[in-house]
């Protein structure tokens, strides 16, 4: 979302961030010739380049002194309620896997997953020596301070079928459900004191594939319509398909793997040199071919991205606010660009950024709600006696298991930073946001296997009530504005993880 103390931002601003104190002798390189559209800024407010995907989901920044980040002076900001997942075991923070089955689409006139939400992701911290704040990052160590390494974040991202192409709107086709690794950056210094406005937040994208190979450069430096357009290689999934995900380090880099349980088809994507993915210069944007790895061993509570919004590493998230119906949508100033279908029309609210002022499909009641009239919810599943979320792996080589849950949780969101009347005080940052009929939230289904609920100890998220259902409060598990170095975050506090024996 876009939205600079209640005024709103249209087009591309060539200015520096209002967050930068200080510039660099050179913000650009001038022996690397960078093409006019690109991938350099993935919130598409680069000073040399228009976007080649301009409704990109990057990582919210939480910017200087508690105010609101800034790109090229745009707000940059993202409502992603997530909720986090804690743990001190070794290999708690590098390699896990997670359960889930995909949502499914009910027929038209149902409302459509793409309505409600652009994507769901999974989350780990990365190292990446260029980004904030270029501190020497070691991978896979708990003694990196999350302070001083430098820090990347991986987003895991599934995007819903119905409106495609996904170059221009949402989704690799009409019937199927896609993934991409997004491994994003922030090219500022120290305590926000320069932030290139070239390439202030650049992303690694590639497509999850069966080959492994992706279909165009990854690399923010490099990136192509190719990029950003699946093909005969990229991992297909069904609705209503389970699935298996493993988020691993390897010598070669970072892998995401994904294991489809329904059909056997697997993909996967590493994050190397070899795959041509980048870390850029913070200074000139000059890009160097880079393995991205894991940054912690564990995912102990403050081994965070210490430049992200939300408390991330071991996260799983949805994207919201990028949806209005109708051929115009409600012609509200936020709504364009705006596309006829082909399965719905509607607008994705990128003309100030987001849908600023909360009316869309992602703030009214049509969310999963165990009735026909929604597509189901994601269901991400408990293995017995692992609680909700991912199991983290035991052992090492041949004998790694993943038989570790992670025994605390955390429910955030940080969609009051959106709201004007949100002040660094945390007056104003309210949930639901003005506007809002309606705020999505976590639910736990404690018993049942019917399609609806998915089975016993089964996270959900939605619109969920009931006897079998335990909701922690609906919205009211968000908490308060509570996070003292980014006043726009609400956080519920950590709480043990309810489906581990014992932990109740």
């Amino acid at each position: 979302m876009a939205r600079l103390r209640g005024v709103f931002l249209t087009g591309l601003a060539l200015v520096f961030p209002v967050f930068a104190r200080a510039q660099s002798p050179s913000s650009v390189d001038p022996a690397v010739r960078f093409a006019p559209v690109g991938n350099l800024d993935c919130n598409g407010f680069s000073a040399i380049q228009k976007p080649l995907r301009p409704q990109q989901s990057c990582t919210d920044i939480r910017g200087a002194n508690g105010e609101r980040a800034e790109d090229n002076g745009h707000y940059i900001g993202h409502d992603e309620p997530t909720i986090g997942f804690y743990s001190s075991a070794h290999h708690s923070g590098n390699n896990l896997q997670w359960e889930l089955t995909l949502p499914r689409e009910r027929p038209l006139p149902a409302t459509q997953s793409f309505e409600n939400f652009a994507a769901f992701w999974f989350s780990m911290a990365l190292c990446d020596h260029n980004s904030y704040p270029q501190g020497t990052c070691i991978p896979d160590s708990d003694a990196n301070n999350p302070q001083q390494a430098g820090s990347a974040v991986l987003e895991l991202q599934f995007y819903p079928p119905g409106f495609p192409p996904f170059i221009t709107q949402l989704s690799c086709d009409l019937t199927h459900w896609c993934a991409a690794q997004f491994d994003i950056s922030l090219e500022c210094t120290l305590n926000f004191a320069f932030c290139n406005p070239n390439c202030t937040e650049p992303g690694n994208f590639a497509f999850v594939q069966r080959n492994g190979i992706p279909p165009g450069p990854p690399g923010p430096a490099s990136a192509t319509n190719a990029t950003f357009t699946p093909n005969n290689q990229t991992l297909l999934m069904n609705q209503g398909d389970r699935i298996r995900v493993t988020i691993k380090d390897t010598p070669q880099g970072l892998l995401t793997r994904i294991d489809d349980l329904t059909t056997g088809q697997s993909g996967f994507m590493v994050a190397s040199a070899a795959n041509g993915f980048q870390t850029l210069d913070t200074f000139t944007c000059s890009p160097t071919k880079f393995s991205f790895h894991p940054e912690f061993a564990t995912a102990k509570f403050g081994n965070f991205v210490p430049w992200a919004a939300l408390q991330a590493n071991v996260n799983f998230a949805m994207e919201l606010g990028h949806f209005t119906p109708g051929v115009n949508g409600d012609k509200d100033a936020d709504d364009a660009p705006c596309f006829p279908g082909p399965k719905v029309a509607g607008c994705l609210d990128l003309a100030q950024g987001g849908d600023v002022d909360f009316d869309g499909s992602s703030y009214l009641f049509d969310w999963p709600d165990e009735t026909r009239n929604n597509a189901t919810s994601v269901k991400i599943r408990s293995v017995e006696g692992g609680g909700i979320g991912p199991l983290s792996a035991s052992g090492e080589g041949d004998d790694v298991k993943y038989d570790r849950p992670y025994p605390k949780i955390q429910f955030e969101t940080d969609v009051p930073a959106s709201e004007t009347a949100c002040m660094p005080d945390g007056s104003g940052c309210v949930v639901p946001p003005a506007g809002a009929l309606f705020y999505p939230y976590y639910a736990v289904a404690t018993q049942g296997e019917d399609d609806e609920d998915g089975g016993s100890c089964t996270l959900l998220f939605g619109n969920f009530s009931g006897n079998h259902i335990n909701n922690f409060g609906g919205d009211a598990q968000y908490g308060s504005s509570n996070i003292s170095w980014f006043f726009g975050t609400n956080s519920g506090g950590i709480r043990r993880n309810p489906c581990i024996p014992g932990q109740n």
